[in-house]
């Protein structure tokens, strides 16, 4: 297999729930390879209905293809790196903003 066969992500980790106060403890943020497309796809569907969850007034339906996902895992490194930035350049309609709306939930830059 190829080295660019890998992707990499940060948000494959579960909640912890502590047992003495019940309170969920945010996950591990650790940058690691995929053990495949599926899994990170699944887990990427899992942040984008809680995302649903918490903002029910701007509530998203993705389809996330293996481009999309794969721009996601992008925008998520990039905005997970000090003082990162990107630019997003393409046809208006093609998921930019979604997926940078999502990939700020999945890294916490979201504030209510």
């Amino acid at each position: 297999m190829l080295l660019t066969d890998y992707y990499f992500a940060n948000f494959q980790r579960d909640e912890t729930i502590d047992e003495e106060t019940g309170a969920e403890n945010p996950p591990e943020y650790v940058y690691e390879a995929c053990p495949d497309v599926e899994f990170i796809r699944k887990r990427a569907y899992m942040k984008l209905e809680k995302y649903n969850v918490k903002f029910p007034v701007r509530k998203m339906n993705l389809v996330l293809f293996d481009d999309a996902l794969f721009h996601l895992l992008r925008i998520t490194r990039v905005l997970s790196t000090p003082a990162g930035n990107i630019l997003l350049v393409g046809v208006g309609g093609s998921g930019k903003q979604s997926l940078t709306r999502l990939a700020s939930f999945i890294e916490e830059c979201v504030y209510e």
